[in-house]
């Protein structure tokens, strides 16, 4: 679950990174970035994958990662109405440590930062406020587009509702919590080496060298969903990736990632993307055209 290693834009005379990206409907498989990463989701709904962490995706879904965590974010369906809207930003550790380390200001930002290498979530009001900073920034003086981000740093600080997605709701002894991580860790990779494959919950449980009642509750507990549901959606997922980036007929792509019946698997795609497999790729290539 490393994920491919994304390059960031580079923006000339600036000491971080801004964009705004606008698309139909988001779609990226498991990547990671070598700069800090600030994102909030606008007008979709679905899922966001960050290491071992499931969030559902709303509007001003706001998260915070730190370099070299993977994540993954999938939405629900393409949009009519309202074109998905994510504004990001990015800034490399060595600079914001530098300052970090200069200015005593900045000092509540090193524990922050911290936190962000397990991923931030922040709250809504939050999110909006950032949104408004970033509106015209690309229209100001690089000095107050400095002082822009500096703002967006302080919000940060004083949101009282920041979630730390690696936490678990359960309380666990170092030792339990070390075991968990690492049945989480082997259950993904398991999933993403055979999601092709006749595979059950009772595989995965002799893998696990668990009961299947354990691996039932590691699911509930770790992933807020059952085995098959998570399976499909790795499922789909893939089929997503494979329908953009790939010309494969979706009677080849189906076979790929685990299903053998056509009818079943464009049910349970449009019921997840609330589109046809086909539909959903003219409309990706409509959109990159």
């Amino acid at each position: 679950m490393k994920g491919k290693l994304e390059r960031v834009p580079q923006r000339i005379g600036a000491s971080w990174r801004y964009k705004i990206i606008l698309e139909p409907c988001k779609s990226y498989g498991w990547h990671r970035h070598n700069e800090y990463e600030i994102a909030i989701h606008r007008n979709c709904t679905g899922h966001y994958f960050v290491g071992h962490y499931n969030s559902e995706l709303y509007h001003n879904h706001m998260i915070l990662m730190g370099p070299g965590l993977p994540h993954a974010i999938y939405s629900d369906s393409i949009s009519d109405s309202d074109t998905n809207k994510t504004y990001v930003i990015w800034f490399r550790k060595p600079w914001i440590d530098a300052l970090i380390n200069q200015c005593q200001e900045l000092k509540p930002l090193k524990a922050l930062l911290e936190d962000a290498n397990r991923g931030l979530e922040f709250s809504t009001e939050t999110a909006e406020q950032v949104v408004n900073l970033l509106e015209d920034v690309s229209e100001m003086a690089p000095s107050k587009q400095l002082a822009t981000l500096m703002t967006i740093f302080d919000l940060l600080l004083e949101d009282n509702n920041t979630v730390r997605l690696s936490n678990s709701t359960v309380k666990t002894t170092s030792q339990e919590h070390s075991r968990t991580k690492d049945n989480i860790e082997k259950t993904e990779a398991y999933l993403l080496a055979h999601f092709n494959e006749k595979i059950s919950l009772s595989h995965l449980a002799k893998h696990l060298f668990l009961s299947e009642s354990s691996v039932r509750r590691l699911f509930s507990t770790h992933f807020t969903e059952s085995f098959s549901q998570h399976l499909k959606k790795i499922r789909l997922n893939i089929a997503c990736d494979m329908l953009v980036n790939t010309d494969l007929p979706v009677s080849i792509i189906l076979e790929k990632v685990g299903y053998e019946n056509q009818a079943n698997f464009n049910r349970q795609f449009k019921a997840y993307k609330r589109v046809t497999p086909n539909g959903y790729r003219e409309a990706m290539k409509r959109f990159s055209s």
